[in-house]
């Protein structure tokens, strides 16, 4: 079981004083062993705490009821390998066994205010902050978050800056061919076009190296990089400015694709591999619009419906200081204009770059389904690290 301070995987939120918040997952042969995953995280401190314990608090919720029916006191001492046939099964383990609590406390804003006020006020100039989350499919529809991205891009003037993973869909293992059932952003990439055609802002892009494998790992321990590139997530933003925009013209597209649409893979000083040849991989999930508002967070921009949460930094003075440490840097060595070629992105236009029907799955495809599963979630990885191998 979590300590109570504790959120889940990319934040954490402590005392009601401290936030962690960012792509970082805790992997050691991800992130602290040799080729390891780029990624971006946030610490903060202030009330903006508090919205990252009411975050968790709703998971914990979740879990607590799901754990206490009789399915889920039935299903929690079922073997984690036995398939279940409910939507969902909770299982929490507490240590010390039989001393913890099986379920934490939740958070509570008053406890934290004294332990603040025991801590001391936190000083220097306070910043306008919007956290922004999604409960992925813990709950039905409402996805705010989602809303909000579309909001932010879509009041973009002048440029909008994106540091991801990825934008296109996972694909089966060494192919770029999407899951079945697996689609691109519509959404994004229709308003990210619209800004782009209609308003001639400057999109840039920085990527992940496709099929990045950090720490000597395997393709299907870790993969960073969903196969897609640079031209191909080009293609699909021209695509909808195609559809959204009948009357546009071809050489104008490509004009704006020369002019506007900047995509790029991440790069460091020996280029797009670390020395012993493996490609650089990338996970954060950052934007920043007009220079002005600035995203930092768990959520990617690519389909993947998952609880999700991050803030929004809505101070140009505290842009441009993540600007001078992050983005400029990182920019200026891996934007060298080769890896979008204008010609190759209008040429692509007809490609269909969705996943297929899942209804209509054979053995293989659904076994290489499986692999890319365990490449995306990490979950290979705690296999093979044999930190689970035995009950102790």
């Amino acid at each position: 079981m979590l300590p109570p301070f504790l959120a889940f995987k990319y934040k954490k939120a402590v005392d009601g004083r401290y936030l962690h918040n960012g792509g970082h997952n805790l992997w050691d042969p991800h992130y602290l062993e040799h080729d390891p995953v780029h990624d971006l995280g946030l610490e903060m401190e202030g009330d903006v705490t508090y919205d990252g314990h009411k975050f968790a608090n709703e998971q914990w919720e979740f879990v607590e009821s799901n754990q206490e029916t009789f399915w889920g006191t039935f299903a929690a001492k079922l073997p984690d390998s036995m398939p279940s046939v409910a939507p969902t099964r909770v299982t929490v383990s507490e240590w010390p066994v039989g001393v913890a609590d099986e379920h934490p406390p939740m958070f509570r804003k008053i406890r934290c205010r004294k332990i603040r006020r025991e801590l001391g006020k936190v000083e220097g100039k306070k910043v306008p902050v919007l956290t922004l989350g999604r409960q992925g499919n813990l709950i039905h529809k409402d996805r705010p978050a989602d809303d909000a991205f579309l909001a932010m891009l879509g009041a973009s003037q002048k440029v909008v800056r994106c540091v991801l993973q990825d934008l296109g869909p996972v694909c089966v293992p060494n192919t770029k061919i999407a899951l079945p059932g697996c689609t691109w952003p519509d959404n994004y990439l229709s308003v990210l076009g619209t800004a782009l055609w209609e308003r001639g802002v400057d999109v840039e892009i920085v990527l992940s190296n496709p099929g990045s494998i950090p720490g000597g790992l395997t393709p299907l321990d870790a993969c960073y990089g969903n196969g897609w590139t640079c031209c191909d997530v080009a293609a699909e933003i021209i695509k909808r400015i195609k559809r959204d925009h009948p009357d546009a013209d071809d050489g104008d597209l490509r004009q704006k694709v020369v002019d506007n649409l900047r995509i790029c893979y991440l790069r460091q000083g020996r280029g797009r591999n670390w020395k012993d040849g493996m490609s650089i991989g990338l996970h954060s999930k950052h934007f920043i619009i007009d220079d002005q508002a600035t995203y930092i967070g768990s959520q990617n921009l690519y389909v993947c419906d998952l609880a999700e949460w991050g803030v929004v930094i809505d101070d140009e003075d505290q842009t441009q200081k993540f600007m001078e440490e992050y983005w400029t840097p990182m920019w200026e060595c891996s934007y060298t204009g080769e890896d979008t070629d204008p010609d190759e992105v209008m040429d692509s236009l007809d490609i269909d770059r969705d996943g297929g029907d899942p209804n209509d799955l054979d053995e293989e495809t659904k076994q290489r389904m499986h692999e890319a599963e365990l490449a995306h979630d990490g979950g290979a990885s705690r296999l093979s690290s044999g930190l689970y191998e035995t009950e102790e």
